[in-house]
């Protein structure tokens, strides 16, 4: 039987924080694809407000950790939105071209020991901005910002041959999506965004190619 074990990397979009059913977009993702055929096992590696500097220094022992020799090991990326937040009286917590750098070392080290795809990053949710995470911290969000680095990103997945979903631009088209950001805890969507987020990964061929692959 056919032992399927799939990392999910990132931050808490990743994590699914402010999700009222604890299952974010992977959750869903990996429930619609659960079969008996075969045995389906994820790692939810993501961590609330983690950068693109602090994922370059983690992922890849975690994953290690969790993927035995002898099983068909993968692994999902997305990260980049906290990089673009601007921490009042102190700036970008990642710049750019940091940002850019630390993604393609990322990328391509995981697509070189494992079947690697990239979900790219979800819109800002300015909407909620200024946000304060904790009491001594106040953060804001620009949505061209977000923009410019997913576009970067694109382009980089592009250059490096991962397969990278653009999830943002349809995203920002919803109207369902963008007021779900107001429902979560005020700095993500709610379960009902989590879901739309999981539609889109679910209709991507390149995730599902991973379940007529045996």
């Amino acid at each position: 039987m056919r032992d399927l074990r799939i990392c999910f990397v990132g931050d808490s979009y990743i994590n699914g924080s402010g999700d009222e059913q604890c299952l974010g977009w992977i959750g869903r993702l990996c429930q619609r694809r659960f079969d008996r055929q075969f045995r389906l096992t994820y790692y939810d590696l993501g961590i609330r407000g983690a950068t693109t500097d602090e994922i370059r220094g983690r992922w890849r022992r975690e994953c290690a950790a969790r993927f035995p020799d002898g099983a068909d090991n993968r692994v999902v990326l997305q990260f980049g939105i906290n990089d673009v937040a601007e921490i009042v009286g102190s700036g970008r917590r990642v710049e750019e071209d940091a940002s850019v750098v630390n993604a393609e070392a990322i990328a391509r080290e995981a697509a070189a020991i494992y079947p690697t795809i990239w979900v790219g990053i979800p819109p800002a949710n300015v909407v909620c901005s200024p946000m304060h995470p904790s009491e001594d911290l106040e953060i804001t969000f620009s949505q061209q910002t977000a923009m410019a680095l997913n576009r970067r990103y694109m382009a980089l997945a592009l250059e490096i041959g991962v397969p990278y979903l653009d999830i943002q631009t349809p995203l920002l088209a919803s109207p369902h999506y963008m007021h779900s950001l107001t429902l979560g805890d005020r700095m993500h969507c709610d379960g009902s965004g989590y879901a739309i987020m999981a539609d889109l990964v679910d209709n991507w061929d390149a995730w599902s190619a991973w379940f007529r692959s045996n």
